[in-house]
């Protein structure tokens, strides 16, 4: 069938540049998450029919670290949530895919939205309530005025200047690395500079860093603002000091299966790919677990830990794509049941927000917990986040009620330090990883943005003429 087109009314429908003559016909993509299914949307839309794309999952679903679990007899969103409305891509997808939007986890306390509050470990320091004007004046008495709104401008400034990647993309541009991309942008420092440091520098210190601003990052990425500044940024948009949240009903991962649905590829479900070498014909030939060989002309990895999780042999290629990075653990353990008040220093379990964040504290043995849904008897859900897998011990402290308790753990995001050399996203002639976007900002969208940009980077290697695969040494 013809490839899909996207409406008129979503920037996404600016063409990508073609090329005429020298494509490869048989392009491979490793990883069926939200970096792969966005690939295989891209290369679709760009080169028609004149393509095979065949997707390689491991798991026997596709969606990657987006998903949904049961729990309770209700399902909830387990990975990845929050969908930013500057996010461009995602957004168009959603369209496209006459998926529905909801809130973020479909929460709403009858007075105009979620509560969110802050614990230190003994006490809630701050919390937001459904009157706007009684949390802005429990904000200015906490924290100030200045504070607040200097973040708030400093969130935005960088999310407009990311945001003018889109016409660099959609103008045919293809970055080499996320690095050079970020550069182009005018965000290069701070991927050089911590978080603390940069809010510093906007004029942004004191508990409301504190309280705030590492909160946000624990909840996003399980770490403090001592991520790099690009990352906290990125953090706190996604708390929603940009702009407004939402989530695909039914579960984000529903984006992942209809992009691959609409760009016609051939899917290997339940398909490890363990090596990668060379092959004799132009290419390179991929190794699956059961032993199998396969020959692609062109390769995209999308995968977390791209050509280093794989046996590569001869193939030379960048040193900073081969190193083994470290990924922040997150255990997301969900329980339907009711919260012990008393943990929380509360006297009755209504006082307690619908999102909790806490402090970076030794003493503080979770991230988070939030209100994710309801089971099909009403009774509430809740989504603990922790770096450690919590015991039976705590669960039984904060929890008065269990009455179903599932766990997932995640290798959820790289440990995102400042000044960290960056992978590329060309690894050699014909071999590409989207997924080194990841050391820069893991969301959805970034996944998205380093699909397009592969997508042309690919485009641009071909129209030049330029077909083979990397040498053996």
């Amino acid at each position: 069938m013809p490839p899909a087109t996207l409406t008129e009314s979503r920037s996404l429908d600016a063409p990508l540049a073609s090329a005429d003559a020298g494509f490869a016909n048989n392009i491979a993509i490793v990883g069926g998450g939200i970096a792969g299914c966005s690939t295989a949307w891209f290369l679709r839309q760009c080169l028609g029919e004149r393509v095979a794309l065949t997707v390689y999952e491991r798991d026997d679903r596709v969606g990657g670290r987006l998903a949904t679990i049961g729990v309770g007899g209700a399902r909830v969103e387990a990975g990845g949530t929050i969908i930013h409305e500057t996010n461009r891509y995602m957004a168009g997808f959603i369209d496209e895919l006459a998926l529905e939007r909801v809130e973020p986890h479909q929460a709403d306390d009858g007075g105009g939205g979620e509560s969110v509050g802050v614990w230190d470990g003994r006490n809630m320091v701050f919390r937001t309530y459904a009157s706007a004007l009684r949390t802005r004046i429990s904000a200015v008495l906490r924290y100030g005025v200045l504070s607040p709104l200097r973040m708030q401008r400093a969130v935005s400034r960088s999310v407009d200047r990311w945001n003018m990647v889109y016409d660099e993309l959609e103008s045919g541009r293809g970055f080499a690395s996320p690095s050079e991309m970020i550069s182009e942008l005018g965000l290069r420092g701070m991927l050089e500079s911590d978080g603390r440091s940069w809010l510093a520098d906007c004029g942004v210190r004191g508990r409301f860093v504190d309280e705030y601003a590492s909160p946000v990052g624990r909840i996003m990425y399980g770490q403090d603002v001592s991520m790099h500044a690009f990352a906290t940024s990125i953090a706190l948009a996604g708390a929603g000091l940009a702009g407004n949240l939402f989530s695909v009903a039914g579960g984000n991962h529903r984006v992942c299966q209809g992009l691959l649905d609409r760009a016609s590829v051939t899917l290997n479900t339940g398909s490890q790919v363990t090596g990668l070498s060379s092959s004799e014909r132009s290419g390179y030939e991929l190794r699956l677990a059961d032993g199998e060989t396969r020959h692609h002309e062109l390769v995209v990895l999308a995968t977390p830990n791209g050509p280093a999780g794989l046996e590569v042999g001869a193939l030379k290629l960048p040193a900073t794509a081969l190193r083994k990075r470290p990924f922040q653990t997150t255990w997301a353990t969900f329980v339907k049941g009711l919260p012990r008040p008393g943990y929380f220093g509360l006297a009755d379990v209504r006082e307690l927000p619908d999102t909790l964040l806490t402090v970076e504290s030794a003493e503080i043995p979770f991230s988070s917990l939030g209100l994710v849904g309801a089971a099909p008897d009403g009774a509430p859900i809740y989504k603990l986040f922790s770096r450690d897998q919590p015991s039976e011990m705590l669960l039984d402290q904060i929890f008065a009620k269990r009455d179903a308790t599932e766990e997932l753990c995640w290798q959820a995001y790289p440990v995102l330090r400042p000044s960290d050399e960056l992978p590329p996203f060309r690894l050699a002639d014909g071999l590409y990883w989207v997924n080194a976007m990841e050391f820069a900002a893991s969301t959805m969208e970034t996944e998205a943005v380093a699909a397009r940009n592969v997508a042309n980077c690919i485009l641009a290697e071909f129209s030049s003429g330029v077909q083979g695969s990397a040498r053996t040494g």
